[in-house]
């Protein structure tokens, strides 16, 4: 009861303050209550999803950074998250919530979204918003069994976007790089592996993150590769990667032969997509998103306000 009678109070509490527009001593007075806890009400309001705040753009243009960078980059869709802290986990919230926002925009009956892989798309399915789309389709785009202790938790981001928009799931339970070229070839004829990726060839959206490269990168930590072969890429100059393909710092692929041994979708798909979306965040990811923007694998870019001016100094 007291729940209940709690949710009511919040409901008007928020209907008098952003649709009487009220002030909040007029609301206390009117609810018999403290203008501190109508304060609480209201800011509880917007944290329980009860209060959606949400600003139109009529321009589409945004901030003067996202703005820059759209100029600069010929990108369609730019967000440019706060970075007034070192912490990365909570850059990768904002990271997070700022593209689960600009998804719920682009989706509508019917799309297919595509996703890999990472701590930031970790972030990106905490921040999800429950909404049901009709005839929905999530494909995962790349694979991400680890052969080390590390869990990348590929198949469980998949999962939980596609159950938030209460979309049909497809999973790809395969490691993100084999031993051969042929032992790809062998597990790619398989129809249920081939219709998967199929699905990511058709997806709509694209929504992946930037990896940098180094011997503390989550491809190198999963036991994708030997400490030899790191080395060779590093020396070949190896800054980062995209759903698994490694990059070099101007945009192309590092090692063709490796590539030939990664399972899932290739970059020159990711780039025919109507929205690719990069989300990349903070210092250790620069090179990996400038080199991105090189290769001009995707269209549409949600980063931090150091990464953003960095690229714009460039």
């Amino acid at each position: 009861m007291k729940k209940q009678y709690m949710s009511t109070t919040l409901v008007e509490a928020a209907k008098l303050y952003y649709e009487h527009q009220l002030s909040q001593l007029e609301i206390s007075k009117k609810l018999g209550v403290s203008r501190p806890t109508v304060s609480r009400l209201l800011q509880q309001a917007r944290n329980t999803g009860i209060v959606r705040i949400e600003i139109t753009d009529p321009s589409e243009i945004g901030t003067r950074l996202e703005a820059a960078l759209i100029k600069k980059f010929k990108l369609k869709k730019v967000a440019v998250v706060p970075n007034d802290t070192d912490d990365t986990k909570i850059i990768k919230k904002r990271l997070g919530k700022a593209a689960i926002l600009l998804v719920d925009q682009l989706i509508s009956e019917g799309t297919i979204l595509g996703i890999s892989w990472g701590t930031t798309m970790q972030e990106v399915a905490r921040q999800l918003r429950p909404r049901r789309v009709k005839d929905m389709i999530v494909v995962q785009l790349n694979g991400g069994i680890s052969r080390a202790e590390i869990d990348t938790h590929a198949s469980e981001i998949a999962k939980a976007i596609s159950e938030n928009y209460k979309a049909i799931s497809y999973l790809m339970p395969l490691p993100a790089v084999v031993d051969s070229a042929d032992l790809k070839k062998a597990i790619l004829s398989d129809k249920n592996i081939s219709r998967t990726l199929d699905l990511g060839r058709k997806a709509d959206i694209a929504l992946f993150t930037i990896g940098s490269f180094g011997y503390n990168s989550v491809l190198v930590k999963a036991d994708y590769f030997e400490p030899i072969e790191v080395d060779e890429l590093l020396q070949s100059g190896a800054v980062g990667d995209i759903c698994s393909r490694i990059l070099k710092a101007d945009g192309m692929i590092c090692s063709q032969k490796l590539n030939s041994r990664t399972i899932g979708i290739e970059l020159e798909e990711i780039k025919k997509k109507p929205y690719s979306i990069a989300v990349a965040g903070g210092k250790e990811k620069l090179a990996a998103i400038q080199a991105g923007l090189k290769g001009k694998w995707f269209n549409s870019l949600i980063t931090d306000e150091w990464v953003a001016t960095e690229l714009l100094r460039d």
